[in-house]
């Protein structure tokens, strides 16, 4: 987040894990859920960071791949450049949590040819970048403001958060078919027929205005996507349950006007209502069940290199 927002405290590496990780943890144990977490690679080559990691291992949860270093332009690299990274958080990873990372999500939703055929080529069985939202041109400008008011010189690339042309994809998973294999998109999902975003984040902004704003939302949007027949995705970070009273240092973030325990309680009640909506679980095991390849709609990459 500061390196992004262009603030330079970012080349020490400050973590807030040890703080959110076992808060996260514990709401699941206690709501007897198990997701995905998409862990960044240099965290889990981070020593202090290992207990932490193998704990979350240890109750069930499924580790992703979410490259090294969170570089947002990584799909717009060279592809050997593009395997370097994915290789090396992965190497991390697994030494961490004992786990081989078999899905991948991209920084800020970046996606590119290259980096599936990347992913093909190391044998991942899914992605889980893409996120077909309307707002992404919003979500650039609020970047581009929030860190003028820093100021400093924010990190945007082209497609950041999203693009028109990605968010005309499906909201259901379906396959890209690649010239050296496949890899099956389980997209991040969006407000069917608008294509709005309800992750964590976008919701702890609207609970910013009222808590009954974000939760109203949320439960518009599962209504709409047991109504569309969408099995939804729904993406959360670790700012999501962590408050204004605990990083100051981030409130440039949206959603973060509120207090870690009132956003805890919000994403517990969000999270309540998902569980008794639909059958949770993570990312990986929700593939495994979609069974063949060829029952899913079969789609080329129409995007840059």
């Amino acid at each position: 987040y500061q390196r992004n927002f262009g603030v330079e405290f970012w080349r020490h590496y400050p973590s807030f894990l040890e703080l959110a990780l076992p808060r996260i943890l514990d709401l699941l144990d206690r709501l007897e859920l198990r997701l995905t977490v998409f862990i960044i690679g240099r965290d889990a080559s981070e020593p202090a960071n290992r207990d932490l990691l193998a704990d979350f291992a240890r109750r069930g949860h499924e580790a992703g791949n979410h490259s090294y270093d969170h570089e947002l332009d990584l799909h717009r690299w060279p592809r050997e450049r593009i395997k370097e990274e994915i290789q090396r958080a992965a190497h991390a990873i697994v030494a961490a949590t004992g786990q081989n990372p078999r899905g991948f999500r991209g920084p800020a939703f970046g996606l590119s040819s290259s980096l599936l055929e990347v992913l093909a080529e190391l044998d991942y069985v899914y992605d889980a970048s893409n996120c077909p939202s309307s707002l992404g041109l919003f979500a650039r400008l609020y970047h581009r403001k929030q860190a003028s008011k820093l100021g400093n010189q924010a990190t945007v690339v082209d497609g950041l958060y999203g693009d028109l042309k990605g968010c005309r994809l499906p909201l259901r998973p379906y396959t890209w078919t690649l010239a050296k294999g496949s890899v099956i998109e389980a997209p991040v999902s969006t407000l069917p027929l608008l294509r709005l975003p309800f992750h964590g984040t976008y919701l702890n902004y609207l609970a910013d205005f009222t808590p009954s704003l974000g939760s109203g939302y949320f439960d518009m949007a599962l209504r709409l996507c047991r109504l569309r027949r969408i099995p939804p995705s729904f993406l959360m970070h670790a700012t999501d349950f962590l408050g204004c009273d605990e990083l100051p240092e981030l409130s440039y973030l949206p959603g973060m006007k509120r207090s870690g325990k009132e956003k805890t309680e919000f994403m517990s009640g969000l999270l309540e209502t998902y569980k008794h909506a639909f059958h949770v679980q993570p990312i990986g095991t929700f593939v495994d069940d979609l069974g063949s390849h060829s029952s899913l709609r079969q789609l080329s990459p129409a995007f840059g290199s």
